[in-house]
């Protein structure tokens, strides 16, 4: 059901993806949730306009998993790249639920280029970009995880996956939760790749100092930050992490308690990570707290 979203963007098609929602079917997108056919035909028409200024576009990774299916996508032009993820549950050639997660602030650079050129819009917002939900609901459901409150590897992990696969991801996750650089080699490849929305933070075989640096740097940003899961979608060459990380972040008006949700999408090569991306909605971020995403 993935290939209804690309059709659309690279196509144009609406009749296709309009005849897999139904009437019960969710669009995420901004953060916010969308239902019904009036409201998704305007993230379509919305999608549209983005296609009409693009360069390309690029599928860098797919995931099939049951029901499941998710993919990571770029948009590319001469000064830019925007990246962003889609996640598609479906039964019967019906879409239940269609997810997008987008890098929103490289997408409004790239969106608001022609018009840049003439000085009329501004290159950090999306004028049409939704509100977000004014709810935080966490997908980590406690009434089905009685004994704990902190989520496991095994307690989101949708479908069946290799003991390898679930191993390599709790030690990923122990990196991030747990605040271990000490684990970084043992899980990334040598020559993997890692980038926070569109700013490459390993490209060049530098594994351990770029990694652990930026995840120094996470730490010393977001104080107090708390660190819990929320879904993982895997097959046996690819991983959708859904996550969270509740922090203080230093404003003009003090500290302001913040719930950043984090969309991280792994491909695996020879039991260990090769690349990685994080999709953050920055737009999204800044429309819920009023500060700007401090990275």
């Amino acid at each position: 059901m993935l290939s209804t979203i690309q059709q659309l963007l690279e196509k144009r098609d609406t009749k296709t993806l309009t005849h897999a929602l139904i009437h019960s079917s969710r669009w995420l997108l901004g953060e916010r949730l969308h239902y019904g056919p009036v409201q998704q035909r305007g993230l379509m028409a919305h999608w549209l306009d983005i296609m009409s200024r693009s360069g390309s576009i690029e599928q860098c990774a797919t995931l099939h998993s049951g029901d499941i299916d998710a993919g990571l996508f770029c948009f590319n032009s001469t000064s830019s790249k925007a990246y962003f993820i889609t996640m598609c549950e479906h039964s019967d050639g019906a879409i239940k639920q269609l997810l997008q997660w987008v890098d929103s602030a490289s997408l409004a650079k790239h969106y608001n280029t022609d018009e840049n050129e003439t000085g009329s819009t501004s290159s950090t917002s999306m004028d049409f970009w939704p509100e977000p939900d004014p709810l935080q609901l966490s997908e980590f459901d406690p009434q089905l995880h009685q004994y704990t409150t902190h989520a496991g590897i095994n307690d989101v992990l949708c479908g069946n996956s290799s003991d390898a696969i679930q191993t390599m991801l709790t030690d990923w996750w122990q990196i991030w939760q747990g605040f271990d650089s000490a684990g970084i080699e043992g899980v990334y490849a040598q020559l993997s790749h890692l980038s926070i929305n569109s700013t490459v933070i390993n490209d060049a075989g530098t594994i351990r100092s770029s990694i652990a640096s930026w995840l120094t740097q996470l730490e010393g940003t977001l104080q107090r930050r708390y660190s819990q899961l929320e879904q993982i979608v895997a097959d046996e060459n690819s991983a959708l992490v859904r996550w969270r990380i509740d922090a203080d972040i230093k404003s003009g008006n003090g500290l302001v308690r913040v719930r950043l949700p984090i969309v991280t999408m792994l491909t695996f090569t020879k039991g260990k990570i090769e690349n990685e991306y994080w999709v953050i909605d920055s737009l999204a971020f800044e429309k819920r707290f009023g500060i700007p995403l401090p990275f």
